[in-house]
């Protein structure tokens, strides 16, 4: 039986996949339940093939097989910054930063402009992922408890759609800090709402909907956009690479935090974590940003908050050599960190009464509409 590396702070162990998957479906019971998913979430690849958004790395080196001479200042740029496009963007950010004193590079917000909408249409094209759909869609199914008293938050880096996609696919309402039906605008008062279904018309008795969850897109998303001072969501084939609302990696990138609607987004994620007995588990998720790093270190301030974390790398050996026995963190030989693997592995069976509500609920046709549209692009 396959072995799990487990690190209960400095203590590493060796456990079994099923008991990786009792502890977890312990942790689902919890109220204060929350997931954290990077950008690893969205890329899968299957024979050497990217079915899924491909991570930054790849998306360096498909930017110079297209772009071979892009440079910043007469220079060529390709195999510079470890081939890493989120570097890329920041030297770009700096220059951009420094132009006003002294010149060094004159068209540099239009190059900025070019490596963000190659980033951007590569999510776009990658939405057409299926095999990702369908990890997504059993990652909700499985997390879902009917025994809970609140909605799971899920906090996610990725600007792309697949966790709305796979939502209303399986018919599961949300809450992603939106309000409206024709115009939706942002407004994340709507986080402390709460969905619930009437069990008794003629009393006040109210049952918390079980498949209900509040999705925080901690960096925007490409169907964001702004207008006059105001965050709207529409159709992101309508918005054009200057007015989306993302985060992009720039030297700025923490200022940009504090602006809305990032500083009310981070805002409900900080209020979350540092709830009692709050239970936040990491996926795909390098602890690369410092202004989401420090969140979660506040929410550490707190005794009874645990972080469980499925990864491996330089910043999250950091986290284990902190030694705080909260601080979990999970990885194997055979990748049991991955999305899929964590999905189809360590999360438990679909439980019997929400297969009941999957039964009842009725087909979304939009969402088969939707991606008839991404395929036909």
């Amino acid at each position: 039986m396959a072995k799990v590396n487990y690190f209960k702070g400095k203590e590493k162990s060796e456990i079994t996949e099923v008991a990786l998957q009792t502890e977890i479906a312990q942790y689902l019971q919890i109220d204060n339940l929350s997931f954290l998913l990077g950008a690893g979430c969205s890329s899968n690849i299957v024979d050497g093939k990217e079915t899924g958004i491909p991570g930054m790395a790849v998306l360096y080196n498909d930017f110079f097989d297209k772009n071979p001479k892009f440079s910043i200042s007469k220079k060529v740029m390709k195999g510079e910054f470890d081939k890493n496009l989120e570097k890329l963007l920041e030297a770009m950010g700096a220059v951009q930063v420094v132009n006003p004193i002294s010149i060094v590079d004159s068209d540099i917000d239009n190059k900025i402009l070019q490596v963000q909408s190659f980033i951007r249409n590569k999510i776009q094209s990658g939405l057409n992922g299926q095999e990702v759909k369908e990890i997504y869609k059993g990652f909700y199914t499985k997390i879902t408890q009917r025994s809970r008293k609140s909605p799971i938050s899920i906090f996610t880096t990725n600007y792309d759609l697949f966790n709305e996609i796979a939502l209303d696919e399986l018919g599961f309402p949300y809450n992603n800090g939106f309000t409206g039906t024709y115009r939706r605008k942002f407004n994340p008062i709507s986080y402390n709402y709460m969905y619930v279904d009437n069990m008794n018309l003629n009393r006040d008795i109210w049952e918390r909907v079980s498949t209900f969850f509040n999705l925080i897109k901690l960096h925007g998303s490409i169907s964001w956009v702004r207008k006059n001072d105001e965050v709207w969501e529409q159709d992101y084939k309508g918005i054009q690479h200057d007015e989306t609302v993302m985060i992009y990696p720039t030297p700025l990138k923490d200022r940009t935090t504090l602006m809305t609607p990032y500083s009310d987004l981070f805002r409900v994620m900080e209020n979350k974590i540092v709830q009692r007995n709050s239970v936040l588990i990491v996926l795909g998720y390098s602890f690369s940003d410092d202004h989401i790093n420090r969140v979660i270190l506040n929410g550490l301030a707190v005794p009874s908050f645990r972080l469980i974390v499925f990864g491996s790398g330089q910043n999250i050996s950091k986290l284990i050599s902190l030694g705080d026995s909260r601080i979990t963190v999970v990885n194997s030989d055979d990748k049991i960190q991955y999305f899929k693997n964590f999905v189809e592995k360590v999360l438990p069976s679909i439980h019997p009464d929400v297969e009941e509500v999957l039964k009842k609920l009725p087909v979304n046709h939009l969402v088969r509409n939707f991606e008839q549209e991404v395929k036909d692009e």
